[in-house]
């Protein structure tokens, strides 16, 4: 009896912390989150592992991964909710950008205000990219993986250590004097990947790209550590 009752509360600490990961890992044909690079289908086979979203004849400067707006577990109040991770897999399998393996990758906070249609009030924030590079032609899975310090509190302007930040009015790395990082936190409209650095331009290219394993964790869940999603998967078999 007692090794039973042990066993039924470590599964029930383990649903617990499971609950506190939102995941879009594409099995099932199932896009939790409504993720796109503009276009693209859920191929069953050769993600990371399984099912993954793939986009080929992308045409564009460079990709940007995003989910709807208001894509619940992926947005909202990351400050109250405690966001403390956020990781995902990208692979390129082609692209006319021999380059593309150079440009910088970040993860891209957007707050819309509560008006997703209009772009001129949204405020963002993002990691220093100069710490990640893309995926390069023909290099497989790559996972990325970015702290969240959702729990710091700033002065207007100010930001953690080693992020960038900008607005519609003040340029993709000017933060606002007057933002505060808590509040751009508090009111996440869209999560987006950039396959480059925000601030920078570049030319029309075409690509054919795909994406596995979108996690967002909060304070308490399972620590995701590993370059995939297999171990996480397993735990819901």
């Amino acid at each position: 009896m007692r090794k039973l009752t042990i066993l039924t509360l470590i599964l029930v600490a383990a649903v617990a912390a499971q609950a506190q990961i939102t995941v879009a890992d594409f099995e099932g044909g199932v896009n939790n989150g409504n993720w796109t690079f503009g276009f693209g289908d859920i191929e069953p086979t050769g993600g990371n592992p399984g099912g993954w979203y793939h986009t080929a004849g992308l045409d564009a400067p460079y990709p940007v991964f995003t989910c709807e707006y208001g894509a619940e577990g992926f947005t909202g109040d990351y400050v109250t909710t405690g966001v403390t991770r956020i990781s995902a897999d990208f692979i390129c399998n082609d692209s006319s950008n021999q380059w593309i393996g150079t440009f910088m990758f970040c993860v891209f906070l957007r707050n819309d205000m509560g008006t997703p249609t209009n772009i001129e009030d949204d405020i963002f924030v993002y990691p220093n990219p100069e710490n990640w590079t893309c995926p390069d032609i023909g290099e497989g899975w790559v996972y990325y993986e970015f702290d969240i310090p959702s729990d710091f509190v700033g002065g207007p302007g100010e930001l953690p250590e080693g992020w960038l930040g900008g607005s519609y009015y003040t340029g993709n790395a000017s933060f606002p004097e007057d933002a505060l990082w808590q509040d751009v936190l508090s009111g996440i409209g869209r999560l987006e990947f950039w396959w480059n650095h925000p601030d920078w331009a570049a030319i029309f290219a075409t690509f054919d790209v795909g994406a596995d394993n979108i996690i967002v964790e909060r304070q308490g869940s399972v620590a995701v550590k590993q370059e995939t999603l297999s171990g996480v998967k397993a735990l819901f078999e």
